[in-house]
Formats: structure tokens, sequence, C-alpha cells
């Protein structure tokens, strides 16, 4: 038999993109930029966007130094929500229809203000422990966590009912690595009734640091009860998108594990630890992630390239075969060459009952390929099959009549056609 086919190789798919760059068509664009009162722009700015007409819409941008951001809508005619929020400057919402197929700008004007380290005005019947509170809200922004903590700490002296102040505590706490006494201060705001995201969030992150998965997963409950936690993967996902752009891939990919744990439906965050374990070798993980991207989504093609991506980096036929399988519904021809290389790997080395089943998945992907014919022809021979070896006979100078092999399958089936 001919042996052309020797020269085949199974090839990795070039579909490893960088995650975040492919989107679904785009019919809308805002192009948004974000200001003070004066009209300089303020850079750093977490831009949340969401709209209730279109629950898989949940986009977390941040705002570059000339305070732009950009958002993408496939969808028109809705109504799309925005949350803007930067330490130092008030949160502020705001409700936009969108009807418009192209492009649009805007302005957005952000105040001066208490910082995010709280969302409500503390109150306190204690002038001391105001002044201190405010003294400390001012070294969170400067990022001189030390003297925040001292700040809030001596606020709580003067007020322990001051729920303010311990979340505060929690998050110069965490600024400084603290992880056990951030969880303490945050889950003390929590006992005085806060139910806003910074506590709940430095919580989360103070039990993850610590390495507490049980207290880690309750932290994450909380934090997902208040809605925030697939905006906290979002946030983590972009960071590995800005670390893959950079070519930190192994960084990128950290991130994107980080995402899934954090939410585990997030599907950009499971492409992402597909795509990006290829591209580092991390094959089991990128297999995983590929395959709970395809069962909530069969269809999806960026996973099952992904699949067969990775199952071809683990070398194991057990898993490569389904993952060429699937691959055949979106690249026939990947599909057809890698196939045919496994079967005639088995064939050379006289498995013909493995080679005889390879085979047959090449004509399942494609009915047509005629050296696959010839190939099955020249086993069922071997097996004494006859009329099995005929079939395929007469079907390879069907397809191939001027193939370099038709002479000998007419002599042989002539041969096997004799009473």
């Amino acid at each position: 038999m001919s042996r052309k086919q020797r020269a085949l190789v199974m090839f990795l798919l070039l579909v490893v993109a960088v995650p975040g760059l492919v989107s679904a068509a785009r019919k809308g664009r805002l192009v948004g930029r974000v200001v003070d009162p004066e009209g300089a722009p303020i850079e750093g700015v977490t831009v949340t966007a969401t709209s209730a007409e279109v629950p898989s819409f949940n986009e977390v941008r941040t705002t570059d130094k000339k305070g732009a951001f950009i958002l993408d809508f496939a969808v028109i005619d809705v109504t799309y929500h925005y949350r803007f929020e930067k330490a130092g400057y008030q949160t502020f919402e705001s409700d936009q229809a969108w009807g418009l197929e192209g492009t649009e700008r805007y302005d957005f004007v952000m105040h001066p203000g208490q910082a995010a380290v709280v969302d409500l005005v503390p109150t306190s019947s204690s002038e001391p422990a105001i002044i201190a509170y405010n003294a400390a809200v001012a070294a969170v922004e400067a990022k001189q966590y030390a003297v925040a903590q001292a700040k809030f700490e001596e606020a709580v002296q003067h007020d322990p009912q001051l729920r303010p102040a311990w979340t505060g505590l929690s998050v110069a706490h965490l600024g400084q690595e603290h992880y056990q006494q951030a969880v303490e201060a945050a889950e003390k705001a929590m006992a005085l009734g806060a139910t806003d995201e910074v506590t709940m969030r430095c919580r989360w992150e103070a039990y993850r640091n610590l390495g507490d998965e049980a207290k880690t997963a309750a932290a994450l409950a909380d934090l997902e009860r208040y809605g925030r936690a697939t905006v906290e993967a979002r946030r983590v996902y972009n960071e590995g998108v800005a670390l893959v752009k950079a070519g930190d891939h192994e960084g990128g990919f950290a991130k994107f594990q980080e995402a899934v744990t954090i939410d585990p439906q997030l599907e950009e965050a499971l492409l992402g630890v597909a795509t990006q374990g290829i591209q580092i070798k991390r094959y089991q993980e990128a297999l995983a992630a590929a395959q709970a991207i395809l069962d909530d989504d069969p269809g999806h093609e960026q996973a099952i390239r992904a699949r067969y991506n990775a199952a071809l980096g683990l070398g194991d036929e057990s898993l490569l075969v389904p993952a060429i399988m699937g691959l055949a519904t979106v690249e026939t021809a990947v599909a057809r060459t890698a196939l045919l290389k496994l079967a005639y790997d088995a064939y050379d080395a006289n498995d013909m009952a493995r080679a005889k089943e390879l085979f047959g998945k090449v004509l399942e992907v494609d009915p047509n390929q005629p050296e696959t014919h010839y190939a099955l022809a020249m086993i069922a021979v071997n097996d004494g099959a006859t009329e099995e070896a005929k079939a395929h006979l007469e079907r390879f100078l069907a397809l191939a009549p001027d193939s370099p092999e038709a002479a000998t399958a007419r002599d042989l089936l002539s041969y096997l056609s004799k009473p």
C-alpha cells in the first residue's frame, strides 16, 4: 500500500488568540470619557456596565490616562446602566437608552468626595472619631496603609460602633497583607450591619490569601449574595487579558484561573484558561476548561479547537480521538488528517483491529476518502472478509480511478470476484 500518508502530521490549530479580543458582532459603540468638574480626565475609574434587558451583558472597563473607555454593544434599543467608581471620588450611576447603530461619544463627570472605602457617610456622636476617620480616609487614598490603620483604630477607640471605620480598618490591613486582622475588622463591620461590597470583598480576599478554602468559599458566597462575584471575576479576568497582551502568558493564565474560581460560569475566563494553558503547556487544565465550556455550549468553536489542541498536547489517544471527532464539525480537513495519521500508525504497528476502527472513523468524517477505502480493503483481505474487501475496492476505484494504486485494486477485485 502506498504510504504517502506517512508524512501526515497532526498540527496545532492556530486558534490561541488573546482572550478578550474576540467578541460578538458589534452594533453600537460607546466611546466614553470620565472627567472631573474642571474637565480634566480621570485615570483608573472602574466602569461597570449592565443591562436589565440583556442579562448576559456585564462588562467592566478601567479608564486610561485620558479618562477614556470603550464599550461595544451587540444589542440596541435597550437601556444600559453604568456605575463609575474610584477612590477619592463620589461613586455615581447613570442610565443610557441606546438606540444607535454606530459610535457615539459621551463625557461623564465625577465629583471629588469620600473615598470608596465606605459607601455610607459615617455617623457618630464622637467628634474625635470623625476627625480620625477622615484622616484615615485621606491616608488610604495616598496608599499610606499603616497611617490609615492607626487612624481607623483611633476612630473605633473613640466610637466602637462606627461601622465604616471597621470596614476602613479592614482595607488598611489588607493593604499591608495583614490578612487575619483584615478578616477580623471586616467581620466586626458585618456584625454591626455592614452589607456593602467593600467589606465583603476585603473579607473574601483576606480569607483567600490565608488559604482557608472553606471560609474563602463562604466569604465568596456572601459576596455573590450582593451580586458582585461576576464583577469581581471580570475584573480579575481583565487583569489577565492585560498580562497576556504584555506577553506574560503565565501571569495571564493564573489570573484566568483565579477568575474561574470566583465565577466558574464565566465563559471568557474559561476560554482564557484553555487558550493560555495550551500556550504554556498546561494541557490538563486547558482541556478541563475547554470541556467545561462545551458542557454548556457543545457548538462553541473556539472551545472545540482548544479541546483538540489540549488533547494533542497531552498525547493521550483516548482523549485525542473524541476531540478530533468533535473538531470535525468545524475543521473537517484537519480532523481527517489527524485520524489518518493515527490509523496509519496503528497499521504500521500491525494493530489491525485498532487501524480498522480508526479508518472507520475517518469515513465518519469523510465517507469519500479514497485511500481509507483502499486501506480497509487490505485489512478485510487479511481478515478473510471477501465481500467487505470487494465493497471497499469498488468504492476506491469509483473515487480514484487514476490513483497509482488503481491497477493493483482492479487486479485484486478481479481475483476476489472469481467463483
